[in-house]
């Protein structure tokens, strides 16, 4: 089909078709017959020529955007009805793949029978970008109304009501058609329109922004609160833009810290406790009368101290790793006990709660830290301590000597006893008897029982001075050389039963009196040694070691051994035996024991028969 443009070129026809834009006249079928050149410069030509025009190109609509089917095409219903179709917008692409918006209208022409369609064509894609980023504006404004809570007036000069914009119409005191066009004077009460026309002339005669709060002048918002912003609209020069914000929340939050922070100062200069107010490196940022009474110093001295710097240094590590989880947030708050040198010099004992106070970042701002001066609780409580103790002893030193006197008791009723009756019995037989050969062995006896019963009142004699005698001076012991003296008073027996004898002093001195402390040492060494199993190498081990305060002494063998169950309760008793065939009067034990107890000491064993024996010495130095 060849091209041409003689129906184009009559004006009749031009004025018959919507004016002097891009015109394309179109067949029976919708093919492209000819085009103006306003249309050439429209749509690109070379890709159109002899197509079906809404089959040519890929048009778009102004909604979205989106491929629009050929059959739903303005002009190809014009083909298919006859319906005219005006100012039809559809975009296409150009060349460098941007969409450019056309406006189609398109009508028949009835009286040709070499044209069908006539369509004519304009760009409207500046009207079009136009009006979408007006529409995009007014997303954006809607949005950000709705956003606000606010509501928005706009004034003239005079106070005339003339817009208004809200998210909210609940907020407005009147509804819209009782205040657009009217003045705020006859609106609202004459102390609000005072304050608030002065501003509006203020805001556009200087071009600033002011704002005025005022509580609610209507009964419908009695108790609230709302804040007016007047700001010019620089667009005008009358007018201004009255944004009013409800404020109530906000007023109240003002009234709840305003009483809270009442109350914190009220608490914080009366308290009976001192109180700082400290930053995270222990500065004083504020203190109570209190606490200048506590630590002695005054207001002034207090701002620009350093608390680090009072507290005792025994007490300063365990108050940083305590504040160190305040500030990783593992807990709320913590009390301790600690010393702050007060300003005399002399060290003051408090009671001290500490907690964090976060700001909006939740970021720690300050510490609240509280004293209560606990000195003479201290003080009373080391006295009790200290009292409970000494009763202690007493009661200790009483239970021992109860027990002596039974001791003695049984002593002087079993050991003494027998050579007395022995004595008066055999003095009475002297009496009657005659013959020198019967009276020498009553003398004999006689003898004997004397002997026994001065030897019995000796060692009693030794006992009772050794309990009496508490004032012993006792001196700085040492232990490894006390050891030398009494090992080698066993020298000779150590070698002639090859006896392997270690020693661990891992405490070297002890406050005691030598004279007890070497006897004690003599007398345990010398059971250990005595009592070895035949054909075993005795092994002897002594240690000395803390416990619980108190300095122990221990002198373990792998001797015969003793049967505790059977003879506990008689180990340190006066002249008691346990092992026959040996060289003992039952003496060592016994006056070791009194030596330990009347220092205020203890003695155990731990033994098993033919499995050694341990002696425990608990010094109870400390004590």
């Amino acid at each position: 089909m060849e091209f041409h443009n003689q129906a184009l070129d009559k004006q009749n026809i031009l004025l018959e078709t919507l004016g002097f834009e891009g015109l394309v006249a179109l067949d029976y079928e919708g093919h492209i017959l000819a085009l103006n050149n306003q249309a050439k410069s429209l749509l690109p030509f070379d890709k159109i020529a002899h197509k079906k025009l809404h089959e040519a190109l890929t048009f778009y609509s102004k909604e979205g955007q989106h491929p629009i089917h050929p059959n739903e095409l303005s002009f190809n219903k014009t083909l298919e009805t006859g319906a005219v179709q005006r100012d039809i917008i559809y975009g296409i692409t150009t060349e460098d793949n941007t969409l450019i918006w056309l406006s189609f209208s398109s009508k028949l022409i009835p009286d040709r029978p070499d044209i069908h369609m006539l369509i004519s064509i304009q760009d409207v894609s500046p009207l079009v970008n136009e009006n979408k980023k007006l529409l995009d504006s007014k997303q954006e404004l809607q949005l950000l109304i709705t956003s606000l809570d606010d509501i928005v007036f706009e004034v003239t000069k005079e106070g005339v009501f003339k817009n208004y914009w809200t998210s909210e119409p609940d907020l407005l005191f009147y509804e819209p058609e009782e205040f657009l066009n009217k003045n705020i004077v006859d609106l609202f009460p004459s102390e609000m329109t005072e304050k608030t026309l002065p501003l509006i002339n203020k805001a556009l005669t200087y071009n600033k922004v002011y704002h005025m709060e005022f509580p609610s002048p209507f009964d419908t918002h009695k108790g609230r609160w709302f804040k007016l912003k007047i700001k010019p609209i620089h667009s005008t020069k009358d007018r201004v833009a009255v944004v009013v914000s409800d404020i109530s929340q906000k007023i109240k939050s003002l009234e709840k810290i305003r009483y809270n922070q009442h109350k914190f100062n009220q608490a914080f200069h009366f308290s009976g406790l001192g109180i700082s107010l400290t930053d995270t490196q222990g500065y004083c940022l504020d203190a109570n009368n209190m606490l200048s009474k506590i630590l002695g110093f005054s207001q002034e001295e207090l701002s620009c101290t350093n608390f680090f710097d009072y507290i005792h240094p025994d007490d300063i590590n365990n108050d940083y790793l305590q504040r160190q989880r305040l500030l990783k947030g593992e807990m709320d708050s913590f009390t301790l006990e600690k010393r702050y040198r007060h300003q005399l010099g002399h060290y003051v004992w408090c009671s001290v709660t500490t907690s964090v106070v976060h700001n909006q970042s939740n970021e720690v701002s300050f510490f609240i830290v509280q004293l209560q001066d606990i000195s003479e609780c201290k003080k009373n409580l080391e006295i009790l301590e200290r009292q409970k103790k000494e009763i202690e002893i007493v009661k200790i030193d009483l239970e021992t000597k109860v027990r002596q006197l039974e001791e003695f008791n049984h002593i002087v009723a079993h050991n003494l006893r027998e050579p007395v009756s022995n004595i008066h019995m055999l003095i009475d037989e002297l009496k009657d008897e005659n013959r020198k050969e019967v009276n020498k062995e009553y003398f004999r006896l006689l003898k004997s029982s004397n002997n026994s019963l001065t030897d019995t009142l000796q060692e009693l004699s030794e006992i009772l001075e050794i309990s009496q005698n508490r004032n012993i001076e006792k001196v700085n012991c040492h232990f490894p050389t006390i050891f030398k003296k009494v090992y080698d008073q066993f020298l000779a027996e150590i070698y002639s039963k090859k006896v392997i004898l270690t020693t661990d002093f891992e405490i070297e001195y002890l406050q005691y009196p030598r004279i007890y402390l070497e006897s004690i040492i003599y007398n345990l060494l010398s059971n250990a040694l005595k009592y070895t199993v035949p054909r075993v190498q005795p092994k002897i081990h002594i240690r000395t070691y803390q416990q619980n305060n108190s300095t122990l002494l221990s002198i373990q063998d792998n001797g015969i051994g003793i049967d505790l169950p059977k003879f506990k309760s008689q180990i340190f008793m006066f002249r008691k035996v346990f092992h026959r065939g040996f060289d003992s009067k039952g003496l060592g034990l016994f006056i070791t024991r009194y030596q330990i107890e009347s220092l205020g000491g203890k003695i155990d064993v731990i033994s098993k028969p033919n499995n050694g024996t341990t002696f425990l010495v608990n010094f109870l130095e400390n004590n």
